[in-house]
């Protein structure tokens, strides 16, 4: 008898917990820059998920990265993140996202800034930024096509111009920290 009971419970928890399939259309978004496909659903009010885009971060970075070439990595399921090395620094990695799909890299590098921009920074910025598929970020740097904001807290800001305003590409642009004996500059960009 008490098996019995056992077994309706977890049916019943089963049946519950099962997700009422719903018919959706499927708009496939084809990021040029990466090559990342994510799926939109039509109809948010008969799903579960509010997310518009793909949110499985480990999949969606796993798959930026094989496609550029870079192999050797380590996930970190609690962040949603990679880390690697790269010419010498250290990366953090991820792409994906609910309601915006974000593509964004962080490095730690030991080059100190100074307040004109040393100019190994800005090439191995902008390396990291072409290696990555950055293309609103990629040569500008090398041009010295953008604006710098000086924060004054040993940090400052690179803005950079969106050259086309119609693909839904957000260019958020490049922050530049020191923090612990180290510098960390953060490249991202993501779609609306």
């Amino acid at each position: 008898m008490k098996k019995n009971f056992c077994y309706a419970l977890i049916l019943i928890i089963a049946l519950s917990c099962s997700e009422k399939k719903t018919q959706t259309e499927n708009i496939i978004i084809k990021n040029s820059k990466s090559d990342t496909v994510s799926k939109m659903k039509n109809d948010e009010s008969e799903n579960d998920s509010d997310c518009v885009f793909d949110d499985n971060y480990k999949k969606i970075t796993e798959e930026w990265l094989n496609a550029l070439e870079i192999k050797k990595y380590v996930w970190d399921s609690k962040t949603n993140k990679a880390s690697l090395l790269y010419n010498g620094d250290s990366l953090t990695v991820y792409k994906g996202g609910c309601n915006h799909f974000i593509s964004s890299v962080e490095i730690k590098t030991d080059i100190y800034p100074n307040k004109e921009l040393d100019s190994a920074l800005i090439r191995k910025i902008n390396d990291v930024a072409c290696k990555f598929k950055f293309d609103n970020y990629c040569k500008k740097l090398i041009e010295g096509r953008f604006k710098k904001n000086d924060n004054g807290d040993s940090s400052f800001f690179l803005e950079f111009e969106d050259d086309d305003s119609e693909d839904n590409l957000v260019s958020e642009g490049i922050q530049i920290l020191e923090r612990e004996k180290n510098t960390f500059i953060t490249i991202s960009e993501y779609y609306n």
